[in-house]
């Protein structure tokens, strides 16, 4: 009667101590999957800003063109500087929208790394766990 209680007892420990790693496993799943969901959501900020930058680049192109065709419809002497003015004017939106480009990439990589390194932390937070627990 003793040896079965005693069993009862061991299945009963062994069932909670499982149940305990299920649940801290699911933990770490859901830390995982908030860590995804915040690193798509700076993404998509990151990508949104990116368009309005581009957009504002796109604009800022547009009045440098229309800006320099009115100047040389009405100064014909001067068309040699108008055209560079629009010329220069391109090429630094083109430029702007390069380096736009480049710091979206940039950022990604860094939410990408921190997404990342958040992660490798849960995991190694629940070896800790699991080595601490064997210890004991």
């Amino acid at each position: 009667m003793k040896s079965q209680k005693l069993g009862f007892a061991a299945f009963a420990g062994i069932t909670m101590l499982l149940a305990g790693c299920s649940q801290e496993a699911q933990q770490s799943m859901d830390q995982k999957a908030d860590i995804d969901k915040q690193k798509d959501e700076q993404k998509a900020v990151i990508d949104q800003r990116g368009a309005e930058l581009k957009k504002d680049a796109d604009d800022t192109k547009k009045e440098y063109s229309e800006t320099a065709d009115a100047q040389k419809k009405e100064l014909d002497a001067t068309k040699k500087s108008v055209d560079e003015v629009k010329e220069s004017g391109e090429k630094k939106a083109d430029l702007y929208k390069k380096e736009i480009d480049r710091q979206i990439s940039a950022d990604k990589k860094v939410v990408d790394r921190n997404a990342t390194a958040a992660k490798d932390q849960i995991d190694a937070d629940a070896k800790t766990q699991e080595k601490l627990r064997k210890e004991q």
